[in-house]
C-alpha cells in the first residue's frame, strides 16, 4: 500500500509541477530560437462566430479593425449563430468594406457557425484567424500572430489569453489571473520544444490547408482545428505578444458549468485525436499533449485515490501522516472557501476552492464525456443559467 502511496504521489506531483518545471528547463536549454523574420504579404480572414453577442461585438470589431497589418490583407467574416438579438445588425453598422456578416437560420452551436463561416471564406484567404466574439484584440495582436507564419513549417499559431484589465471581484478572478500566467509559461516552453499543444478560443492562426473539411459539434472546436497541424506535419507555435482579452465570469457556479462543459468536450475531441499521441510517429509534441491535456484531466480522478491510500497509510511515517494533514486542510479549506465568503477570504482559501473546483469539474466532465453525454448547443457564460 505504501508503494500506491508513492506512485500516485508522484504521479500528482509531476502533472501539477513537475512537467513544468522540466518542460521550462528543457526549453532554456535545448529550446528553439524565435524567428523575428516578417512573412511576406498574406490574405487573411477572421471568423468570428458569435450568439447572442450585441454588447460585445462592435468593440470587438473596433478592436480588429484598429489593428496594422500591412502588408497584410485582412477581411472579417462574422457568423452569427442564430442569434436573437441585434447582433448581426452591430456588426454591420461598422460600415467598413472589411466586415461581412451573416446570419444562420438557428442557433445550431458554435462548431456549425464555424462550419458555416469557413464556407464562404474568400478563395484566395492563405491564414484564417479564429477569435471569439467577447474577446478583445490588444494593439499589435494580429501583426504578432501572424509573424511566425515566414515560417513554412508552421501550420498554425496561438495568441494569449489575459482577462481583460480592471478591477475583479472575489477569489475566482485574483486565482484565475495567476492560472493564466502559469499556463502562458508553460506554452512558451512547449512551442519551443515540440510545439504548442493546442489553442485556445480567444485568439489563434492556421493556414487554410491545414483546417479540418468539418468541425465535429461535440468537441472543443479551438483543440480540434489547431491539432491539424501538427496532424499534417507542421508545427503549431505560441506568439506571446498576440494578446487577446476577455472578461471572465466572478459567479462560481457558472465558471465551474464550464469548465465542466470544456472538459467534456475537449476530453472527447482529445479521443478522436489519439493518433497524436504516438510518439513514435509525433515525437516530442505526443510527450506534451499526453502530459498536458490527459494526464493533467485524469489526475482529477488520481486526487481521491491518493487521499484513501494516504488515510490507509497514514501511521506509516511522519511524511504520510503530515501529506495527509495537508490534503485534510486544502480541501476543507476549499469547500469551506466555495460555501463561504467569509472563508474566502481567508489567506490561501481561493488557490484552495480553485484547486478543487476545477478537478471536480474535470472529473464530471470526462464522466459525462465517458458517458456518451454531448454539449452541442455554445453560449457565453452569462447565457448559461438561462439554459
Amino acid at each position: 500500500m505504501i508503494a500506491a502511496f508513492w506512485t500516485l504521489l508522484a504521479v500528482t506531483a509531476f502533472s501539477l509541477a513537475g512537467y513544468g518545471l522540466l518542460w521550462a528547463a528543457l526549453a532554456a536549454l535545448f529550446g528553439r530560437r524565435d524567428d523575428r523574420r516578417s512573412p511576406g504579404p498574406l490574405n487573411v480572414t477572421m471568423l468570428i462566430a458569435a450568439r447572442n453577442e450585441e454588447r460585445s461585438i462592435g468593440r470587438k470589431l473596433q478592436t480588429v479593425l484598429a489593428q496594422q497589418i500591412a502588408p497584410h490583407r485582412l477581411d472579417v467574416l462574422v457568423v452569427s449563430d442564430g442569434s436573437e438579438d441585434a447582433t448581426l445588425k452591430r456588426a454591420l453598422e461598422t460600415g467598413d468594406p472589411r466586415v461581412r456578416a451573416f446570419q444562420t437560420p438557428a442557433h445550431g452551436g458554435k462548431a456549425a457557425a464555424l462550419n458555416a463561416g469557413l464556407a464562404r471564406i474568400r478563395p484566395e484567404t492563405g491564414i484564417v484567424i479564429f477569435s471569439d466574439a467577447n474577446s478583445m484584440l490588444a494593439p499589435g495582436a494580429l501583426r504578432a500572430l501572424l509573424a511566425p507564419f515566414t515560417d513554412p513549417e508552421v501550420g498554425g499559431v496561438c495568441g494569449r489569453p489575459e482577462p481583460e484589465r480592471g478591477p475583479r471581484k472575489g477569489w475566482l478572478g485574483r486565482v484565475e489571473r495567476l492560472f493564466w500566467a502559469y499556463d502562458s509559461a508553460l506554452k512558451r516552453s512547449e512551442s519551443r520544444l515540440g510545439g504548442a499543444v493546442s489553442a485556445q478560443g480567444t485568439l489563434y492562426a492556421m493556414r487554410r490547408d491545414d483546417l479540418p473539411d468539418t468541425i465535429p459539434e461535440d468537441v472543443a472546436d479551438d483543440f480540434f482545428i489547431s491539432v491539424q497541424a501538427p496532424d499534417r506535419g507542421h508545427r503549431l507555435v505560441f506568439a506571446p505578444e498576440a494578446v487577446a482579452r476577455e472578461a471572465v465570469t466572478d459567479r462560481t457556479g457558472d465558471e465551474f458549468r464550464r469548465r465542466v462543459r470544456s472538459t467534456e468536450r475537449g476530453w472527447r475531441g482529445l479521443i478522436r485525436m489519439a493518433r497524436l499521441m504516438n510518439p513514435f510517429r509525433h515525437g516530442l509534441y505526443a510527450v506534451q499533449l499526453f502530459c498536458h491535456k490527459a494526464l493533467r484531466r485524469l489526475v482529477a480522478f488520481v486526487l481521491p485515490a491518493l487521499f484513501a491510500v494516504n488515510v490507509a497509510v497514514a501511521d506509516q511515517g511522519w511524511f504520510p501522516a503530515a501529506f495527509l494533514t495537508g490534503q485534510i486542510a486544502v480541501y476543507g479549506l476549499g469547500l469551506g472557501a466555495l460555501a463561504s465568503r467569509r472563508l474566502a477570504a481567508l489567506p490561501g482559501a481561493g488557490a484552495c476552492a480553485f484547486f478543487v473546483m476545477g478537478h471536480a469539474a474535470m472529473a464530471l466532465g470526462i464522466l459525462r464525456a465517458s458517458f456518451g453525454i454531448r454539449s452541442t448547443r455554445w453560449a457565453p457564460a452569462r447565457e448559461e443559467r438561462r439554459e
